[in-house]
């Protein structure tokens, strides 16, 4: 089945030869012919194509780069997405992709006119009074206009490149087929996981080419960010917006990273910074749903002093767990704690092999700890958690996506931060912040809603739990009740039996415990301690301590 579905791949990926040859071609003037004839692509090449002279002596990450920019849209995508991957992908590399930008022809007005006007099923004349036919800004999916609606509102209309869905639909297969190669013919690249890498930049890309996506990507931060006065997301003019075309409040203002403009409107860099520091980990900490391309050119300094957001196109969205380990590695970076360090990282990635997790702790000690406290502008905050994910890969973890997104997103905000202020801080900002939600943990709302949870759980445990006793009770009694075991360790079995027999009533006890107490919870009844009924907290609290001296006896040698 796999050489069928290999197969399958390989012929759907080269069914556009034209596109397969134009790629081979600038492969092989960059210099990658030797890899090429590895791959068993020679029948593609042609006689006369040779490595172009120029690129000769560069290195080959530098070449790779180069390749990526002349290919086009989904290859530069390809390689921003591999910068954020510091865990697979060696840091020569890393660093070469992160210089590739959207630097890109404009799209003809008349193209943008008629995308426009066939997204919105009318002329473009009868939605906006004025459209401006010189494009704002250029990148590899869209292209933004600014211009005015019929009710004199300023907006900015992102558009997207036409035919761009196509082309890059096209390329996927083709890097599909490419990767499938690259591991049958080419076994050092194993641990990069080149089949794994393409299907993620699918399914990262195909977000980016609905707008849809992003304006309700922009609806949730808004939401999310409304008590944050001093922060400013655009509004989504749903009526004139489609999957192509995405109309927005027109921000205008000064660029992030413009110091000396910042400093002649009057306005404080070190606040500035700050502002938009604790907006990023409001976003991470509290809602888990935050801005992952926070460059330059997606914020800006609005004369009023707030700060603007723009381009909600790539977003990290981490789970209630992610967000509690991210927490915990904050202060443990903070703390110099590499011993919980080490622990989240175990909790958090997917384990591809056999991790010790004390070897682990030392190696992040070793890396880390001698940066941790040095004078703030000799080291970027996001560079030391980045490699922290690299040390975590060598320790056979992979990493999520996720997380590599957000790591970047922090050494991308600290190099902002830095610009403006010498003396910002990301790790200690974050670090705080941290230990704020850290204390709103054990708040009455956060308790109740854990408990309710709690509460759910152990009803569909007590539910199933006697279907499960019963199916145990008939297998055992066609066994004559009795158990067979096949050891010579007869003493540790015996052990372990009585050890699962004691833990079995003791969970039994404790589970019916725990839901009398979140019962009595709930119904209020009798004194109180800080709003929890006092009966409730007792029974509770007696369930775990019950389930803990179970779990404590089934692990006592």
């Amino acid at each position: 089945m796999k050489v069928i579905s290999t197969a399958t791949n390989v012929a759907q990926a080269f069914k556009n030869a034209g596109r397969v040859t134009e790629i081979l071609r600038v492969l092989v003037k960059h210099g990658f012919i030797d890899l090429l004839h590895r791959m068993n692509l020679s029948r593609f090449l042609g006689e006369k194509e040779v490595v172009d002279p120029s690129f000769a002596a560069l290195p080959v990450p530098e070449r790779l780069r180069r390749s990526f920019e002349e290919l086009g849209p989904t290859f530069v995508k390809l390689g921003q997405l591999l910068a954020t991957r510091s865990d697979l992908i060696p840091e020569a590399y890393v660093d070469e992709f992160s210089k590739l930008q959207d630097d890109v022809a404009f799209v003809p007005y008349t193209e943008i006119q008629k995308q426009v006007e066939s997204e919105l099923g009318s002329p473009i004349n009868t939605v906006f009074d004025f459209f401006d036919t010189n494009p704002k800004a250029a990148a590899s999916i869209a292209q933004v206009h600014f211009a005015t609606l019929k009710t004199g509102e300023k907006v900015a209309v992102k558009v997207q490149r036409p035919g761009i869905d196509k082309i890059i639909q096209n390329d996927i297969s083709i890097l599909r087929g490419l990767a499938v190669l690259l591991e049958k013919y080419i076994p050092e690249v194993e641990p990069f996981n080149p089949v794994g890498l393409v299907e993620e930049f699918f399914h990262s890309i195909v977000f980016e080419l609905d707008f849809r996506v992003e304006s309700n990507n922009i609806r949730k931060i808004s939401q999310n960010l409304k008590e944050l006065e001093k922060i400013r997301i655009p509004k989504v003019y749903e009526s004139c917006s489609s999957s192509k075309v995405l109309v927005l409040e027109q921000f205008e203002g000064i660029r992030f990273s413009d110091r000396e403009a910042i400093l002649k409107a009057g306005i404080e860099p070190k606040s500035i910074v700050e502002i938009g520091a604790d907006a990023f980990f409001h976003m991470v900490m509290h809602d888990g749903l935050f801005h992952g391309d926070l460059h330059p050119g997606n914020l800006f300094v609005l004369p009023d002093g707030k700060i603007g957001i723009i381009d909600f196109g790539i977003v990290g969205r981490l789970g209630k767990r992610v967000k509690d380990g991210i927490i915990t590695m904050f202060i443990a970076i903070i703390d110099e704690d590499y011993e919980s360090l080490a622990s989240e990282y175990l909790v958090l990635c997917s384990p591809t092999g056999e991790t010790d997790i004390n070897v682990l702790q030392k190696d992040l000690m070793d890396t880390l700890s001698p940066y941790v406290g040095m004078s703030l502008g000799d080291v970027n905050a996001g560079k030391l958690l980045l490699r922290s994910t690299r040390i975590a890969a060598q320790h056979h973890l992979k990493v999520p996506r996720e997380l590599m997104l957000l790591f970047r997103a922090i050494m991308t905000i600290d190099g902002l931060g830095k610009r403006l202020d010498p003396n910002f801080d990301v790790l200690q900002l974050g670090n705080r912040l941290a230990k704020q939600v850290l204390s709103s943990r054990y708040s009455k709302e956060r308790l109740t809603h854990d408990l309710i949870i709690l509460g759910r759980d152990l009803q569909d445990t007590l539910e199933t739990f006697p279907r499960l006793l019963k199916r145990f009770l008939r297998v055992w009694s066609h066994n004559h009740f009795a158990f067979e075991f096949k050891s010579k360790e007869l003493l540790e079995l015996t052990h372990a039996v009585e050890s699962f027999n004691y833990f079995f009533y003791t969970a039994l006890a404790s589970f019916a415990t725990i839901a009398t107490g979140i019962a009595l919870l709930f119904l209020g009844k009798g004194p109180d301690i800080s709003g929890f009924p006092i009966y409730g907290v007792v029974f509770v609290g007696i369930g775990f301590w019950l389930l803990g001296r179970g779990l404590w006896f089934i692990k006592k040698p």
